[in-house]
């Protein structure tokens, strides 16, 4: 390789491309490579190489064994590979069910994980009514303010729960928003105990949302389900019965995903 290496396309930014090859290279290197020996494969002067790799170490997606001093892939890399993982192989597995409850109550079904410090839409089923919920697979939402998103920190321990609030903070969307950290744990201990949150109102006036968490074969949360639609169709006297085919749904999924209720 030379000392420059050649972008295969005009709009690629060069820096980015060069860390793009330095973790495959230590990916190919058997996970262990030595500042010299990045270099010398990649053509690069140690300079170059060490600035880049600084900063992938600041992103952890690469650290430097201390003891034999050679660079290997962060833990970053890792949790991204496992949401991918997640995602892909739970999509598969989610999507009939989601699609089975969506006709049931005719409005729109999600599917979500944590990412970072927010909930993103990995699948959806929209309602076949005209006035539906808009939403995209990719979107992000807060974790406090709605359904998903707190059956998802209601399977986290406390601590990384006061993390990602003291990360975001708690907005005041609606008047129905929870906005403090004592009163998000009260909720989040009976979303724990019951199986299941509400959103009612809390991220936008005049939407409603059930929602359940979706467990794996170890019993720990990994994602959540969620029905939403506008309040008139969801009125009061329907939450109890949209919150256990919600629940079924979800145990559903967790069931193919090896979990078992015991």
């Amino acid at each position: 390789m030379t000392d420059e290496i050649k972008l295969s396309n005009k709009k690629q930014i060069q820096s980015l491309a060069r860390a793009a090859y330095i973790l495959e290279f230590i990916a190919k290197n058997h996970n262990s490579a030595s500042l010299t020996q990045i270099s010398k494969n990649l053509g690069l002067s140690k300079s170059t190489v060490h600035g880049l790799i600084s900063t992938l170490e600041d992103f952890n997606y690469v650290y430097q064994d201390q003891t034999t001093g050679l660079y290997q892939l962060g833990l970053k890399l890792f949790e991204m590979g496992q949401v991918v993982y997640a995602s892909m192989d739970l999509r598969t597995i989610a999507y009939p069910v989601l699609v089975e409850l969506s006709r049931q109550y005719e409005e729109t079904v999600h599917l979500a994980l944590l990412s970072g410090n927010e909930v993103v839409y990995i699948e959806k089923v929209d309602s076949s009514r005209s006035i539906r919920i808009i939403s995209q697979i990719g979107g992000r939402n807060p974790t406090y303010c709605t359904g998903v998103g707190k059956v998802l920190l209601a399977g986290l321990p406390v601590d990384k729960v006061e993390k990602i609030v003291e990360t975001t903070g708690m907005k005041k969307l609606t008047p129905n928003t929870i906005d403090n950290l004592s009163d998000l744990k009260c909720c989040l201990a009976e979303v724990a105990q019951q199986g299941y949150a509400f959103d009612l109102e809390e991220i936008e006036m005049g939407l409603r949302c059930i929602a359940a968490p979706i467990k794996n074969h170890r019993g720990i949360t990994i994602a959540g389900i969620s029905l939403s639609g506008p309040t008139n169709r969801l009125p009061d006297e329907l939450l109890p019965q949209l919150a256990t085919d919600v629940v079924n749904a979800a145990h559903r999924i967790s069931e193919k995903l090896g979990f078992k209720d015991n």
